[in-house]
């Protein structure tokens, strides 16, 4: 039964790892083809404390999705690596995180 559970655990972590990168990847085309409402969930999902300084939009990602692009704008981000497995290792955010890309999905995007 244990077993069982550790083989779920790691199900649920990779479907959840590849959901993460495979939002990171289409962010910008399922924004674009994206309803109002459904843009503005999706920046909810990613920005944190979004703000208007004149016409420019300041912000920052949320978790983990900060930790996809500061990675992808570097070629070796294996030193990071502890980084990424302290993230995703949170098996609560990661449960909370799993429910929000399935809404997503449930949304059709």
């Amino acid at each position: 039964m244990e077993l069982e559970e550790h083989s779920k655990a790691d199900y649920d972590y990779q479907t959840t790892v590849a959901s993460v990168l495979s939002v990171s990847r289409r962010a910008k085309a399922i924004f674009e083809s994206s309803e109002p409402h459904e843009k503005r969930a999706l920046l909810n999902y990613l920005l944190q404390n979004p703000t208007v300084n004149g016409k420019k939009l300041e912000f920052t990602m949320r978790s983990p999705f900060n930790l996809v692009l500061e990675l992808a704008s570097r070629p070796n981000w294996l030193p990071e690596h502890e980084i990424v497995i302290t993230i995703f290792s949170d098996s609560d955010y990661m449960d909370q995180l799993y429910g929000q890309l399935l809404f997503m999905k449930a949304m059709g995007k």
